[in-house]
Parts: structure tokens; C-alpha cells; sequence
């Protein structure tokens, strides 16, 4: 989505969060879902505005699709713009969920997304920090009976 990384800025993210804050008192939990792609600076400042005019939120889904393409992809494909998701945004997403975890401590439940296709997975996640994992492009491949999959693996490990 063109512009959609400037919105993470510390001032657009906090006229989002003062004008989205009706939400929360309709009761229903609201996640920011913040992208891999941020240096230690935008950490500590979204990690600020979200105890700011962000504390009503329920908190973090880290991390959205990346916009940086590795070296190691090899796609034909890999030049197209736009968000890159799957097995190839499972380390600076978890990476980036590490750093939100150690800077948030408990303050706000994390959920961690990105490059999650198995058990395994989705254990480096939660010992990253995240208190719960979200699934999309493994699902496309794997069907719905993934995260039934990746429960039992759970189990396992």
C-alpha cells in the first residue's frame, strides 16, 4: 500500500491512535499492526506514543509484510513492489518482535506474525515475546488445518 509505512511515523501514529481511541471505548480489542522494516529509533518511538496516546490500545501485532528483498530470495519476481510475506519475513520479524518485547515488557500483548508455517515457528515467536501467533501466507499453502498442525507440534516440543 503506497504511504502506508509513513503512517508508523511517531507524529501520523499518534493522530491515528487519538482519533481511532473511539474504538476502545466501544469495547472491542484493537492491535497496531507495525511493519518489520524499523530501526531501533522507530521502536522506541512507536513503543512511546503507544504508552502515550496509544494505552488504550490491546496491543501489538508485530510484524506486517516487509518491503526489503533479500539477497537469499529467488523469485523471479523479487524486483515487484509491495509487501513480501511468508517463510522469507520469519527472521526480522522476529527480530523486530524480540525488540518490542524487551522495550514493552508486559505492558501490551504481542501477537507474533510473519514467515509462521510450523510448530517450530510459531515457539520461536513466543520466545521472542509474543503471546499469541497470527497465520496467513502458510495457510494459503497448508490449508486451515495448519494451525491445528502447529498446535500439536506445540505440544511436542
Amino acid at each position: 500500500t503506497p504511504g502506508l509505512r509513513g503512517l508508523q511515523d511517531k507524529a501520523s501514529l499518534e493522530a491515528l491512535l487519538m482519533a481511532c481511541g473511539a474504538a476502545e471505548r466501544a469495547g472491542k480489542p484493537v492491535f497496531l499492526k507495525v511493519a518489520p522494516d524499523l530501526d531501533p529509533e522507530a521502536i522506541t518511538d512507536i513503543c512511546g506514543v503507544v504508552r502515550g496516546p496509544g494505552a488504550w490500545l490491546s496491543g501489538l501485532i508485530v510484524s506486517n509484510t516487509t518491503i526489503a528483498r533479500p539477497d537469499s530470495l529467488k523469485s523471479a519476481d523479487k524486483g515487484e513492489a509491495g509487501g513480501l510475506s511468508g517463510a522469507p519475513l520469519m527472521k526480522p520479524s522476529t527480530d523486530v518482535l524480540a525488540s518490542f518485547a524487551r522495550e514493552l515488557k508486559d505492558e501490551f500483548d504481542l501477537i507474533g506474525a510473519g514467515g509462521i508455517a510450523s510448530g517450530a515457528d510459531a515457539y520461536r515467536k513466543i520466545r521472542a515475546g509474543a503471546h499469541a501467533v497470527q497465520l496467513y501466507s502458510a495457510m494459503i499453502y497448508e490449508g486451515p488445518g495448519l494451525a491445528e498442525q502447529i498446535n500439536r507440534e506445540l505440544v511436542r516440543l
